[in-house]
């Protein structure tokens, strides 16, 4: 939630910080860990691959 606080279009998924880019048209989804200061990118894909749900199995 600090993330929401700074950037709106973050939302917290499962262990997953998922961000809308360029008007909800991409989805960056990344594993943020706050106590080591380190963001990884897990996938960027589009709102429609993002719909589809196959990146929560991954």
């Amino acid at each position: 939630m600090e993330v929401r606080q700074i950037l709106p279009h973050a939302d917290a998924v499962g262990d997953k910080t998922v961000f809308n880019i360029k008007g909800n048209a991409y989805r960056l989804i990344t594993a943020i860990h706050y106590n080591r200061g380190i963001i990884y990118v897990r996938e960027v894909l589009t709102h429609a691959e993002y719909n589809r749900g196959d990146w929560r199995n991954r």
